[in-house]
């Protein structure tokens, strides 16, 4: 009888021993689990790359690829990645995913032709087409003023629109020249003015004041003084000597 019991001791204690066994192996190859998904790896470069090199890339080091979005770029081209995140270099936990978006290449516009509008017209004609407008370079011409005389790009599809925009040259007028303000003083007014109205310049203000031993009708003070650039839009104004009392 004690023979009996002792053999079934020890059936019972080599059970209890190898579920012991199987229950610490269990936990080890949880351990190893949960260390082998928390492992961090450095985030490889994928900007310029194609979606399945940059795939294959991540899977190599146990990450993921999710793309958020496509949008134009004007130095990335089409189908490669233009953005990454996180950025290469920065440590990721295995088993997550690094998001990409991925470019569309560079936006392709279609300039409308503006020679030959109103700067205001080709403005709208621009905006419509969503081309932004950059420099407006004004030149003398025989066109009337504020006439596009010429445009860059010129009309049609492109790729290769300056970072600020479409330019435009545009007409000053035939009559709208710069010049350098001569000296006036003490020049008979009469001619004077006769001379700066030919010039299409504007004079706005003429003060006639009594200057004692001046003769009259001379140029006493200028404005601006000689040097100066002015145009038809600057406001020239003289003060011109009258006889006394």
């Amino acid at each position: 009888m004690n023979v009996k019991r002792f053999a079934i001791s020890l059936v019972k204690y080599g059970l209890l021993a190898a579920a012991l066994v199987v229950t610490a192996g269990l936990s080890a190859l949880t351990t190893m689990r949960v260390v082998l998904r928390t492992q961090e790896v450095v985030v490889p470069s994928l900007v310029g790359r194609p979606l399945p090199e940059a795939g294959a890339l991540a899977s190599q080091r146990r990450l993921g690829l999710r793309v958020e979005g496509r949008r134009n770029d004007p130095k990335v081209g089409r189908d490669l990645i233009v953005e990454q995140e996180p950025a290469a270099g920065r440590p990721l936990k295995t088993q997550r995913s690094i998001r990409v978006w991925v470019s569309l290449g560079p936006r392709r516009l279609t300039v409308p032709a503006v020679e030959g509008e109103s700067v205001r017209s080709g403005r709208l004609l621009l905006e419509q087409a969503q081309v932004p407008l950059g420099r407006v370079i004004e030149v003398n011409d025989a066109a009337e003023e504020g006439t596009i005389l010429q445009q860059h790009p010129p009309t049609g599809e492109t790729e290769t629109l300056a970072p600020e925009g479409a330019s435009l040259l545009v007409s000053r007028g035939p009559g709208n020249r710069d010049f350098v303000m001569p000296d006036l003083i003490g020049r008979p007014a009469l001619p004077v003015l006769e001379t700066l109205r030919t010039a299409g310049l504007k004079v706005a203000d003429v003060r006639y004041r009594t200057y004692p031993g001046v003769s009259p009708g001379l140029v006493l003070r200028q404005s601006p003084l000689a040097g100066y650039r002015v145009s038809p839009q600057t406001s020239i104004g003289l003060d011109v000597s009258q006889g006394g009392p």
